[in-house]
């Protein structure tokens, strides 16, 4: 379950490739909104803020995971740079799970909206309604979009550069092998 010196545990595994699947579903969907037509695209919007939010829980639980469980050492050979521009994309990566909701959610309850988490509760508005601080919010959102898009797009040249290129174990340690 736990990480050790030579891999990934379970939990962490888990819980990369279901974020991931999380959050490539949620950019797409996020930059395809403005080509869906009313009444759908607030069915779809109402998904978007349930599921980001569950992607900040779990968002904060990987970051817990992280600082509580030993990381794999470096692969053998990689270069001081790589491992210095790893630790960095990581701790990008955590900011940018944990920042992309909290923008999202401020948004829409400045906006006055509520969060329906799937029809099995309510997360109910608590700030005050402020549009200029919903637009301000939402102009955030939509630029974290755009860099984590970026970096998410950073990450994957990455790890199949490693694969393929390197020829090492980074990719293959976080398929769980």
């Amino acid at each position: 379950m736990r990480n050790t010196n030579e891999k990934y545990g379970k939990v962490a595994i888990i819980i990369h490739w279901v974020m991931a699947l999380m959050i490539i579903a949620l950019v797409f969907i996020g930059f395809s909104l403005d080509d869906i037509e009313k009444p759908l695209k607030f069915t779809i919007i109402g998904l978007h803020k349930a599921t980001g939010t569950l992607v900040l829980v779990l968002g904060l639980f990987r970051w817990y995971w992280m600082i509580s469980n030993d990381s794999p050492a470096p692969i053998e050979g990689m270069s001081k740079a790589d491992i210095g521009i790893s630790h960095a994309t990581k701790w990008i990566l955590m900011l940018a799970l944990i920042g992309m909701p909290m923008s999202g959610i401020i948004m829409s309850m400045f906006a006055g909206h509520g969060i329906n988490m799937y029809g099995l509760f309510e997360i109910s508005p608590m700030l005050e309604k402020n549009i200029d601080n919903a637009k301000f919010f939402g102009s955030l959102h939509e630029l974290g979009a755009y860099a984590i898009s970026g970096i998410i797009g950073l990450h994957v040249l990455a790890a199949l550069k490693h694969h393929f290129i390197n020829k090492d174990n980074v990719l293959r340690r976080m398929l769980g092998r």
